[in-house]
């Protein structure tokens, strides 16, 4: 283990109750609440961004001699808890009660001689006349509303450490582990249902897996209401089978993402962390939480106290131990406009500096990490390197709305083939590959929306304008230049809604639409290059070499070297052409890599599967050939020269 976690390290365990999912955070303080409140030149893109360290104040806590939470050693076990609102405190456990030590900055702690993993413990907190029982803040797990001590060392990895891919290369699924794959009868998935399918999306071509948080969550929601930060959701399993699904995926090369939500907290009242030692001052959260009005609250919960050390250092913890004890590769940060402002305006304390010191610690306990920003304000920032920037990889863009909205919209007419060019030519810091695009995520398909079929075709969300208008965005999203992701369930046309509490995948649509999930993992395969065919989808370079508004198609040449050149023409009208011209940028001979008009994807499409366009010596568009291509209805038909 490495000596830079000796302050952040503690025991891990694996097995965790199934049914223990309240975690009441007292049982004597009545709580208040709280507040609801169009070319680009050619660029070499780097694969990730150099974060120097020394643009971030410090890696871990403000006293690196000083472990939190339970930390296990040969005879016994640690425990220590910040609570400056407590006159004096206990830890009460399967070991029997034990008195804590006051320490400097209300910090308490004790070491319990034969206390050892897999017993149960909670902190009681003394204040004035209160006597508080609290679940640690930093508990790794949790049992019958309690934290578990927990011990690392008892997982044995199968696989060495593992390079996740580099952005270019890098396709990612995202997905919900209570409702990927949950078996018969089941309330909710597990860590070890997504294992079980992780094959299937090997086989598929994806190389990076993007879990919906994972951490301690109220009810069987999406996760976005975190209650620990530290702790893996024990209705989804035991530690050990998050880890083993990550162990299983990076034997398969895939990489392994979590989202994380530190923007806010749980909104319930009673969430273990709200009101902590009994300071709940003016209605607020407590001391883990702003209490100044101006930062207070977000809409779906109070804002962390970034400024304050104490917290920041146990949100930094939260990386490190995610890194480190589970081995994830890295990271998609929730709603970074709430941690760094107030949705992207203004600027919240300490926000911006915790973000700068958890890339800068991602980096350095996870050399090749991925860091993905959700901030949605088009701030080219985010992927800057410090100073000027945040450090992240990637960022969630708007791609998704451009193409899916062009899509869905009913009327041919009514296509922004505009907006359908701007999402192909996208890019932060000229560099398209900061950028992470799509057709659906969990926000689009959720909070009120629908499946693209379904919005395609409500009534019938597998009709031929649904596969076909789909299957174009897909086809879209995978050759523009960017970080492509699927949500999962889209490469079988699942449809309707993301609910709140998601009902399990339709997995029956896997058999029924296996044709369309052969179109995916064909359009995965030309995105990574797999077969050798399709280079330029790898670089960085895209220009518009065709435009026709009225006749919605659009050209798009990709590159990445010179002579590696990948011509993408898209159709977005519900009309067939025998031979339509485009330029093209060398003559001879192109091979059709791709068409999603082709047969062998459904019975009632009509183009090709394989074949060939004899570029002409005739100018047009602006380049010395012409392109003579056929076209079927709402398709993209793919060329490559090698």
């Amino acid at each position: 283990m490495r000596p830079l976690l000796t302050s952040l390290i503690v025991a891990l365990l694996s097995a965790c109750s199934d049914n223990a999912r309240l975690l009441d955070a007292s049982v004597d303080l009545p709580l208040p609440p709280v507040d609801a409140p169009i070319e680009e030149p050619a660029v070499d893109a780097p694969d990730a961004l150099a974060v120097d360290a020394a643009d971030a104040p410090s890696l871990v806590g403000e006293s690196p001699a000083r472990t939190f939470g339970a930390t296990v050693d040969d005879g016994g076990v640690t425990f220590r808890v910040w609570a400056p609102g407590a006159m004096s405190a206990q830890v009460s456990g399967d070991f029997g009660d034990h008195e804590l030590l006051s320490e400097d900055g209300g910090v308490f702690a004790a070491r319990v001689a034969g206390a050892r993993a897999g017993q149960g413990y909670r902190f009681v907190l003394r204040r004035g006349d209160q006597t508080l029982s609290r679940v640690d803040p930093r508990a790794r797990a949790t049992s019958d509303g309690g934290a578990v001590v927990l011990d690392p060392a008892t997982y044995r990895w199968r696989t060495p450490r593992f390079t996740p891919p580099a952005r270019r290369e890098a396709v990612i699924y995202e997905l919900h582990v209570g409702s990927f794959a949950p078996q018969p009868g089941a309330r909710h998935g597990t860590f070890a249902d997504v294992t079980a399918r992780l094959d299937a999306l090997a086989d598929l071509g994806v190389n990076v897996i993007e879990l919906m948080p994972v951490n301690e969550f109220g009810g069987a929601a999406w996760g976005y209401n975190p209650k620990l930060w530290l702790a893996a959701n024990a209705a989804y399993g035991p530690p050990d089978e998050l880890r083993r699904l990550v162990d299983e995926a990076h034997a398969r090369g895939i990489a392994v993402l979590l989202d994380v939500v530190y923007n806010h907290y749980d909104g319930w009242a009673r969430a273990p962390m709200r009101c902590f030692d009994g300071d709940c001052a003016d209605g607020g959260a407590g001391v883990y939480f702003f209490s100044d009005g101006r930062y207070r609250n977000t809409p779906w919960g109070p804002r962390p106290d970034f400024a304050r050390s104490e917290v920041a250092s146990l949100l930094l913890d939260g990386v490190a131990t995610w890194l480190d004890e589970y081995r994830v590769d890295g990271f998609r940060w929730d709603s970074v406009s709430n941690i760094r402002a107030i949705d992207g305006m203004g600027e919240v304390p300490g926000g911006r500096d915790l973000l700068l010191r958890a890339n800068a610690l991602s980096r350095r306990l996870r050399p090749g990490a991925l860091l993905i920003a959700e901030d949605l304000k088009g701030w080219g920032g985010i992927t800057q390197s410090p100073p000027a920037g945040l450090g992240f990889d990637s960022q969630w863009d708007g791609f998704v709305y451009d193409v899916s909205n062009a899509l869905a919209v009913s009327s041919d007419d009514a296509r922004s083939l505009a907006a359908v060019r701007s999402a192909m030519l996208g890019r932060y810091n000229n560099d398209p590959f900061q950028r992470v695009i799509g057709t659906e995520n969990h926000d689009t398909v959720g909070n009120g929306g629908a499946r693209l079929p379904q919005r395609i075709d409500g009534a019938d969300p597998g009709s031929f304008a649904a596969r076909k208008r789909s299957m174009l965005a897909a086809a879209l999203m995978f050759t523009a230049p960017g970080v492509p992701m699927l949500f999962m369930g889209q490469e079988h046309l699942e449809r309707g809604t993301f609910a709140s509490a998601p009902a399990p995948l339709d997995w029956s649509r896997e058999a029924g639409f296996s044709r369309v999930r052969a179109f995916y993992r064909e359009l995965i395969r030309a995105r990574r290059n797999l077969d050798g065919a399709t280079p330029g989808l790898l670089g960085a370079n895209v220009s518009v070499i065709h435009f026709h508004e009225a006749n919605k198609v659009i050209a798009v040449r990709r590159w990445d070297r010179g002579g590696d050149d990948v011509v993408v023409i898209a159709n977005l009208r519900n009309r067939a052409y025998a031979r339509y011209d485009v330029g093209l940028p060398a003559g001879g001979t192109w091979n059709v890599r791709l068409d999603s008009d082709d047969p062998r994807w459904s019975e009632d499409f009509r183009g090709r599967a394989a074949g060939t366009v004899t570029a002409l010596a005739q100018p047009y568009d602006g380049l010395g050939f012409t392109g003579p291509i056929a076209l079927g209805p709402w398709s993209v038909v793919v060329l490559s020269r090698r």
